[in-house]
């Protein structure tokens, strides 16, 4: 994650000092169009939280779970950002990703089956983000903004309905909270923008199926640090 925030840190400066060393100003009524649309390459560090059950000393074969956060990787579609004044942009996001967790069980030596379980959790996310966005004022050919809103998510990997006790099994359905930042860099032909975003996951995806792999635990909630490179 820290080298992630550094490569973001880089990329902000090196298209900054570019852009400083522009005379003409681009695409000068590019912020005056109603509203426009892009694309952007995505790639970050996404995990899952768990939250024990209040009577996880109940369960003495489990001694402990831990989750293993991956890259995941994507491609999303701006569809429309829609001007609804000089600070201010309602922007709706479509995004595909692929996103792999693995969660690792450490089980009591006396107990009856294998002392550690790793079970790989792969999900392919479709996703509708509704973000309001602030611009500060531009500078020659840069804009710093900030952005925040909701996300709504479909694991169309899902496993849910499957009647296999090997399988771990999250809910299709996610709903998350999302704030980030970045800066558009104006071209003359296109706008560049590094982003930076923290998604909160606040849906729990467990699903109860009464094995011992879910029994100790209240819930699961995904957590994402991306970084997107957009072009518009």
């Amino acid at each position: 994650m820290k080298r992630s925030g550094l490569l973001f840190l880089l990329i902000i400066i090196s298209f900054s000092a570019s852009a400083q060393k522009q005379k003409i100003i681009a695409l000068s009524n590019y912020d005056y169009k109603k509203f426009h649309f892009g694309m952007s390459l995505d790639f970050g560090f996404f995990n899952l939280v768990n939250d024990y059950t209040d009577n996880f000393q109940n369960h003495p074969d489990v001694l402990s779970i831990e989750t293993d956060g991956d890259i995941g990787l994507g491609v999303s579609f701006i569809l429309p950002d829609l001007r609804l004044n000089n600070r201010l942009n309602f922007r709706h996001v479509l995004s595909v990703k692929t996103v792999q967790r693995n969660i690792r069980y450490r089980f009591n030596p006396e107990y009856d089956g294998p002392i550690e379980v790793t079970k790989n959790v792969e999900s392919w996310f479709v996703e509708s983000g509704f973000h309001l966005k602030y611009r500060a004022d531009r500078i020659n050919n840069t804009r710093v903004y900030i952005f925040f809103g909701p996300n709504i998510g479909v694991d169309m990997a899902s496993e849910k309905d499957v009647e296999d006790e090997t399988i771990f099994k999250l809910n299709r359905a996610n709903f998350a909270l999302e704030i980030g930042a970045g800066c558009d860099f104006y071209f003359e032909y296109f706008k560049f923008a590094p982003q930076i975003k923290y998604s909160y996951g606040l849906k729990n995806l467990i699903v109860e199926d009464g094995t011992i792999y879910t029994s100790p635990l209240e819930g699961f909630y995904t957590r994402g640090f991306q970084i997107s490179l957009t072009f518009e």
